[in-house]
C-alpha cells in the first residue's frame, strides 16, 4: 500500500487547489479517528481519506468524471491500493452515470460520511465570529444539518449514513470537531 510520504507527493503533483488539498487532509485525519473508534487500520482509512479528491483537479472539476479517472492517474503512477480503498473511492461519487458500484462496506459509507461532514464543519467554523472550529459545538451543528440552505451543496444524506458503520451522528460530528481541533494551525481554523 501507498505511504502517506508518497500520497502527499500525489497530491502536490496532481491537486492545484489549496482548499481542495485541505479538504482532502481534513476527511484524512476524521477517517483516520473513525477508524480508531471502530477498531478498523488507521493508515488504511486515512490514506482512503487523504486520496478520495486526487482526480477532481485533473479532471477540471468534472463531477461525472471524478471519482472515475482517480485509476489512471494511479496507473500513470505505478500505485495500488487495497482493493476496498478503491472500492470506496469510487463509490463515494456513486450517484454519477460511469460509476458502477455502491457503497456497501464499513469503509464506503464512512468516507462519504466523513468527507461531507468535513465540508460541513469547515462552513459551520467559518459563520463563527471567531471563524474557529474550537468556537463550533456538537448541537451547532446538528441544528445546522437539519437547515437545509446552510451549506446547501453537502450531501447530508451521506453524513446520516455513518449511524451504518455503528456510530451516531452526534458521535462522528464530535470526532469530526476534535479531528479538526488537532490540525487546526495547519488548516487555518
Amino acid at each position: 500500500m501507498i505511504d502517506r510520504k508518497k500520497a502527499q507527493e500525489l497530491i502536490d503533483k496532481y491537486v492545484t487547489t489549496d482548499w481542495l488539498k485541505l479538504h482532502m487532509r481534513e476527511s484524512e485525519v476524521i477517517m483516520r479517528a473513525v477508524a480508531r473508534k471502530l477498531g478498523k487500520d488507521e493508515d488504511l482509512w486515512g490514506i482512503t481519506g487523504l486520496l478520495h479528491d486526487v482526480d477532481y483537479d485533473f479532471v477540471n472539476k468534472d463531477p461525472d468524471r471524478h471519482g472515475v479517472e482517480f485509476e489512471e492517474i494511479f496507473k500513470r503512477e505505478g500505485i495500488r491500493l487495497p482493493d476496498e480503498a478503491m472500492h470506496a473511492i469510487k463509490a463515494h461519487n456513486d450517484e454519477r452515470k460511469l460509476i458502477d458500484i455502491k457503497r456497501e462496506t464499513d469503509l464506503d459509507y464512512a468516507l462519504s460520511a466523513c468527507e461531507n461532514l468535513s465540508g460541513f464543519l469547515v462552513a459551520c467554523a467559518l459563520v463563527m465570529p471567531d471563524k474557529k472550529i474550537a468556537s463550533v459545538k456538537v448541537d451547532t451543528v446538528i441544528k445546522k444539518l437539519k437547515d437545509k440552505s446552510f451549506a446547501r451543496a453537502v450531501r447530508r444524506d451521506l453524513i446520516f449514513d455513518i449511524e451504518k458503520v455503528g456510530i451516531s451522528l452526534e458521535g462522528l460530528v464530535e470526532i469530526g470537531l476534535g479531528s479538526l481541533y488537532e490540525i487546526r494551525e495547519e488548516i487555518g481554523l
